[in-house]
């Protein structure tokens, strides 16, 4: 019997797993992400140039607005009125027979017992070159109440400078009546000790001012009336300096209405008792019984827009506002749309998105002015300024419009109307749009970030159902 041999059993080799095939990155992607930040670079360095330019536009501004107060007087500085000895070539001084000593005394017996004044600040703005300058009109009225503290007749000068010097501001109307009765000839040149107030034009000087002036007499523990009314121009601020009383307190009353704005400031002094908003218009009220301090209101006249300045801040949010906005585009359109966008494509809507901020910028700076010799032909031509919200809108369309036709042309309508829309909203309106509202800026952002997030939220649900 032939025995077979025996065949050790064969160990099989272990059979090595094939590697995980690593998928390789789109090269597109990776194009996207290189220009991405070239772009974002470019646009940053595009945007400070802007900005520099914008400034030297507001320093233009400044300029025009230094020689629009030289013209109206710069800011209205009203000093209160002062109570002086008679001088001794005074016609009551010589027909009374007066002394330096009575003279002396009767002003250090008559005291200001109170101020009641009424002021209107009508906003007039002038405009010099692209800028509206903060330019007003003026009507002041106040009537002082002058106490005789003596048990005789005292007999005293009382003197209300105008605000500034005549030969470089504007003053018309100007009435001094006692107890009701027009002073003929109140017209008169004031010198007044310089004080520590930079509010009054004799901080600056001690220079000769026209005024009115009243030398009367006062009837032995009696008061008189004497009430000065002017109208008069200015830029920017209103303040009103007062005295005080030596003798004690002094009722202060005083009114301040601004027709043509709302917008106002309060600088120094007292504070406001009341205010009372209306259509265009606000007042303020200062109501001090027994005011013992020297009185004092400074109001600054809200400043009517200046587009370039305002607008000009949206050039800080170009670089990034262009990175969230690209990539976000890139994206939508490589993940939902019908066709990749092309680095050329990509080229095209970052230069749309670069217009769209010097395009605002200038669209809301647009105004027509009606005498430039381009309309020297027409009877009639408004004096037209874009309003800001406007220029937004019209740069939205436009640019929008733009970008939305481009990207339906190759992403697919239906893509640019679900997703393009909602995002050019926020990057070309929203965004831009809040940073031109200082108040409010850092609030408006939180809640357009919120509504980025809404996007985002929607299309990772969207990829999560496919």
């Amino acid at each position: 019997m032939n025995e077979q041999p025996i065949h050790a059993p064969k160990l099989e080799t272990p059979q090595t797993q094939p590697k995980p095939v690593k998928k390789s990155v789109d090269s597109l992607v990776i194009q996207y992400i290189f220009f991405t930040i070239i772009f974002t670079i470019i646009i940053g360095v595009f945007s400070l140039i802007m900005s520099a330019i914008a400034q030297e536009r507001n320093e233009i501004a400044y300029r025009n607005y230094s020689g629009t107060a030289e013209l109206y007087g710069g800011p209205l500085a009203q000093s209160a009125p002062s109570l002086g000895m008679l001088d001794t070539q005074s016609s009551l001084y010589v027909e009374n027979d007066l002394s330096y000593a009575t003279a002396k005394r009767y002003v250090e017996n008559t005291s200001l017992q109170s101020t009641d004044a009424d002021v209107t600040i009508t906003a007039d703005f002038v405009k010099k070159g692209l800028v509206y300058q903060p330019t007003f009109k003026t009507s002041f009225k106040a009537n002082y109440l002058l106490k005789n503290e003596l048990n005789e007749e005292s007999l005293i000068k009382f003197q209300f400078p105008f605000p500034g010097n005549i030969s470089s501001q504007e003053i018309s109307n100007a009435t001094l009546l006692v107890n009701g009765e027009e002073v003929t000839n109140a017209k008169t040149q004031i010198t007044i000790n310089p004080t520590k107030s930079p509010y009054d034009y004799n901080y600056y000087n001690n220079t000769q001012y026209d005024g009115l002036s009243w030398e009367g007499k006062i009837p032995a523990g009696e008061d008189v009336n004497v009430e000065v009314r002017y109208e008069t121009v200015g830029v920017s601020s209103f303040n009103y300096e007062g005295i005080e009383n030596p003798k004690g307190s002094q009722d202060f009353k005083f009114k301040v209405t601004i027709n043509g704005t709302r917008s106002y400031d309060v600088n120094d002094g007292l504070a406001v008792s009341d205010r009372e908003f209306g259509d265009g218009a606000v007042s303020l009220f200062w109501d001090k019984p027994d005011l013992y301090s020297k009185p004092k209101v400074s109001i600054t006249v809200g400043d009517k827009l200046n587009p370039s300045a305002q607008v000009s801040r949206v050039y800080l949010t170009m670089a990034p506002v262009y990175f969230v906005f690209i990539i976000i585009t890139l994206y939508l359109a490589y993940r939902f749309g019908k066709r990749k966008l092309s680095l050329f494509d990509m080229l095209l809507v970052t230069i749309l998105f670069t217009l769209y901020f010097p395009f605002v910028h200038y669209l809301s700076s647009f105004t027509i002015d009606p005498t430039i010799e381009l309309f020297s032909n027409f009877s009639k031509v408004p004096n037209f300024s874009m309003p800001l919200y406007l220029a937004f809108l019209i740069a939205v369309v436009v640019i929008g419009g733009l970008m939305y036709y481009l990207l339906g042309r190759i992403a697919g309508f239906k893509f640019s109307s679900k997703f393009v829309i909602p995002e050019m909203i926020l990057a070309l309106g929203f965004f831009p749009l809040v940073v031109t509202i200082p108040e409010y800026s850092m609030l408006l952002v939180i809640v357009g970030v919120i509504a980025l997030m809404a996007i985002i939220i929607q299309t990772r649900v969207k990829m999560l159902r496919e």
